[in-house]
């Protein structure tokens, strides 16, 4: 795990991440304990397979391949067509722009793409990379990784029973949703930057980080041609939040408000936060972040692939 912590003043220290991201968040199986993804033993057989093989992946290894069975190729055609049937009406230009060319190049319409092909074309469209993961890891790892232009990205697929809804992230979730964003230049550099604000950054504020990410990243929105369009992962991969944005209550994104605000993670969103253009939405987060205290700056290296900070800090692990 990389943590950020302050523990010295020597200038250039580079922080790597060539390494394994560890100590992942348990999913609350309690809300969710009738849903098949919990209950159908096969099935988490074979979930469990997909995370161990993810879980091996070393950042800077190839993406071990996958592979899929027809049913799963299925389940994933059945949820992309059926989210395409909303997009025109709920997501932003940018968004259905970027997806068409994942459609193009990568044929992500036709069945499940390889992580290692997703990784190959984020690096390069944008140079995020792509960390195959177990499962849901803790703010601190996910943002921390996202500073170093690293996206931890699950491999498994949702149950066939409900592929409408999974109660964890999957990889509908993670390429339909997070991976058109990530391969536009201004959206990757604004998913950085939040990174770079939670590198090194005190729990109390870490969880402000996190909370704008999900009013941004996750199910935010943005002013286009006079009307509210959809951007967030959440959005693009969930066919009940695309038609809950259609009828939806919307506000003007405000940091300081909205970083405390409680948000709700098994259930559609009650209101989405939007700005007037993607510019706003990242200087508004840049100077939040920029008004929290920190104990040094950090910068990310593209030559080197890590992350200086003008002080010594250490790795826990």
């Amino acid at each position: 795990m990389v943590s950020c912590e302050n523990k010295g003043y020597i200038k250039g220290q580079k922080l790597n991440l060539k390494l394994k991201v560890g100590k992942l968040m348990e999913v609350n199986e309690d809300v969710n304990n009738d849903h098949p993804q919990f209950i159908d033993e096969e099935y988490r057989k074979r979930r469990d397979e997909i995370a161990e093989i993810s879980q091996s992946h070393l950042i800077g290894n190839s993406v071990p391949q996958i592979n899929y069975t027809q049913k799963e190729h299925q389940t994933w055609r059945y949820i992309y067509q059926k989210l395409k049937q909303n997009f025109d009406q709920v997501m932003s230009a940018r968004y259905l722009r970027n997806l068409q060319k994942l459609e193009k190049d990568l044929g992500i319409q036709y069945g499940i793409p390889q992580l290692d092909d997703i990784d190959a074309y984020l690096q390069a469209e944008t140079g995020f990379r792509i960390k195959a993961t177990h499962g849901i890891l803790s703010q601190r790892e996910f943002l921390n990784a996202l500073g170093h232009k690293v996206f931890c990205c699950t491999q498994y697929i949702r149950h066939h029973d409900k592929p409408e809804y999974s109660p964890e992230p999957d990889i509908i979730h993670e390429i339909i949703g997070h991976i058109p964003m990530l391969a536009d230049p201004q959206i990757a550099d604004l998913t950085q930057q939040i990174g770079l604000i939670s590198c090194g950054i005190q729990e109390n504020n870490l969880k402000k980080i996190g909370t704008l990410f999900w009013y941004t990243l996750e199910y935010g929105a943005t002013l286009e041609k006079g009307l509210i369009k959809g951007y967030g992962a959440g959005i693009g991969s969930s066919i009940a939040e695309l038609e809950n944005f259609k009828n939806a209550q919307f506000e003007k994104l405000n940091p300081a408000i909205h970083a405390t605000r409680n948000y709700i993670s098994q259930d559609v969103q009650p209101v989405y936060m939007y700005s007037s253009d993607f510019e706003e939405t990242k200087q508004q987060l840049l100077d939040y972040g920029n008004s929290l205290q920190k104990p040094f700056k950090a910068q990310y290296d593209s030559q080197s692939q890590s992350i200086k900070t003008d002080v010594n800090i250490v790795l826990e692990h």
